[in-house]
């Protein structure tokens, strides 16, 4: 049994590079303590939203490997 449901609902080849891009981003902070770049996490549950699906509570994650996103279920 997976630990995630697939949605059957898939990133963009752009969202997918930018989001691998925050996940592969160093932890840095501006001055102020904002963070340098974006939460994977976030960026992720952004895509999935300009993608169409609804706003949930807590996040979508995605499946790096095909761009399919995915809840806990």
């Amino acid at each position: 049994m997976s630990a995630f449901k697939c949605l059957g609902v898939f990133a963009t080849p752009d969202q997918i590079r930018d989001i691998k891009a925050c996940v592969n981003a160093p932890v840095m902070y501006l001055s102020g303590g904002k963070p340098m770049f974006d939460d994977p996490l976030e960026a992720a549950h952004k895509a999935a939203l300009a993608q169409g699906l609804p706003e949930i509570p807590g996040y979508y994650g995605i499946d790096l490997s095909n761009g399919e996103f995915v809840v806990s279920p």
